[in-house]
């Protein structure tokens, strides 16, 4: 079930689900195996519990964004985070702003999750993207499970405060798949 979030100036509609309808993966992806990057592309990632979707006048998705709570260990300390995940704009819709829309409306849904933290994988050439919306890298290895097992997350790995708070030091361990 969907329901219309904030109608913006272009006429698109930024829409909240629950899943994200494989139909929609196949239009915001063209079925590409490598539509999140080559260095993500073979990777297992969890479902997202929340999308975030900006949808044309036609119902036609052209962005997305996924969310999920994601039990946390760095050190000895141990906390839930937002994972932040399933970034997409369609290709022929890419260089608009509309992964910054996206990516805010996410911030937002966010702080209402509870956790005060939010973390995300991305390619190592969306480092700085990211950084300019407030996330900080986690120098730290990460350790996410595989099909496999356990491995060190091969991307980069970032964090950002949802409320005030710092990221403890330390190799960090997530429960479960990336997402």
């Amino acid at each position: 079930m969907s329901a219309p979030l904030k109608p913006d100036g272009d006429g698109l509609e930024l829409v909240r689900l629950g899943a994200l309808p494989w139909r929609g993966w196949l239009e915001l992806t063209g079925r590409d195996p490598a539509a999140f990057g080559a260095a993500s592309a073979g990777l297992v990632y969890r479902d997202k519990e929340h999308h975030l979707v900006l949808r044309a006048p036609g119902g036609g998705f052209v962005g997305a964004i996924g969310l999920t709570l994601a039990e946390v260990s760095v050190g000895d300390e141990r906390f839930s985070a937002v994972g932040m995940g399933s970034l997409i704009v369609r290709r022929d819709l890419r260089g608009r702003g509309l992964s910054g829309r996206l990516s805010a409306a996410a911030r937002a849904l966010a702080a209402g999750l509870g956790p005060d933290r939010a973390m995300l994988f991305c390619e190592p050439s969306l480092v700085a993207l990211h950084a300019s919306r407030g996330y900080a890298p986690i120098d730290a290895p990460v350790f996410v499970d595989q099909p496999s097992g356990r491995i060190a997350m091969p991307l980069p790995a970032m964090w950002r405060p949802i409320r005030p708070c710092e990221w403890p030091g330390g190799r960090v361990d997530v429960d479960g798949l990336p997402f």
